[in-house]
């Protein structure tokens, strides 16, 4: 083709057409213009065709992450009803409304939360990917919604850690070899009667108020960041069904 266009060029040259070989170089600058616009074209439908490809399979990633962490949820939630009703139980106690034998099981007031919601972790920069501002948005709304979360895991457990468990240590308040128990239901780590003595002090009361705060915010957390993370399932399937 090249070798063609060569001849055509030679050949009105010799033949002294000026104005048939001006018009000729200027139909070829064109080709070649039109050639080249068409290649960056093609190179930018495949880049394209990349980047949405890639963002597929981010986003389905990230769909797992989020059915993994609706499970997550619904255990934090579930743990945290449990200790909230303990403490609700030993609340009526001081107020003298139920028997020592209503109350639930004492082991789980000295129990921290796992953190293990991975959506965040395992996809950081995945509101930077996505080309769809609303769903853009809903990522970077749920991620603050989670660290909103994780700040009052992290704070009740430091309670547990820090305060509540080194304070049943000093008082012996726990069951030694209990520890080994295989029973998850009741360990029985926490001993009733002992507990239930050192509870008539205040010191202990303040403890558990202080516990209690933070497990009402961590669960009141835990159901936001769980409404978040349906309504981002949704947005994510519904994106990707339309692409």
């Amino acid at each position: 083709m090249i070798s063609f266009f060569r001849k055509v060029r030679q050949k009105l040259l010799t033949q002294n057409k000026v104005t048939r070989y001006l018009a000729y170089a200027i139909g070829e600058i064109f080709l070649v213009v039109i050639g080249i616009l068409i290649a960056l074209q093609v190179n930018n439908w495949n880049e394209s065709r990349k980047e949405s490809a890639r963002e597929r399979e981010q986003l389905i990633y990230a769909l797992e992450n989020i059915k993994t962490d609706s499970l997550s949820l619904d255990s934090i939630m579930s743990r945290t009803d449990k200790i909230l009703a303990v403490h609700r139980d030993l609340v009526l106690l001081s107020e003298n409304k139920i028997p020592l034998q209503s109350i639930g099981n004492l082991d789980l007031i000295r129990a921290s939360e796992p953190n293990i919601l991975t959506i965040k972790k395992n996809n950081s920069n995945l509101p930077n990917e996505v080309k769809d501002q609303e769903l853009k948005k809903l990522l970077l709304d749920h991620y603050l919604t989670i660290e909103w979360l994780e700040n009052t895991i992290l704070k009740h457990n430091d309670i547990i850690e820090g305060v509540v468990r080194p304070f049943m240590a000093e008082k012996q308040l726990l069951n030694f070899g209990k520890q080994l128990n295989t029973d998850r239901l009741k360990f029985d780590l926490v001993n009733d009667e002992k507990f239930f003595e050192e509870f008539k002090n205040e010191e202990l009361r303040q403890i558990l108020f202080e516990s209690g705060v933070k497990l009402r915010i961590m669960r009141t957390n835990a159901e936001r960041v769980a409404e978040k993370n349906e309504n981002l399932k949704r947005a994510i399937n519904a994106y990707l069904n339309n692409r």
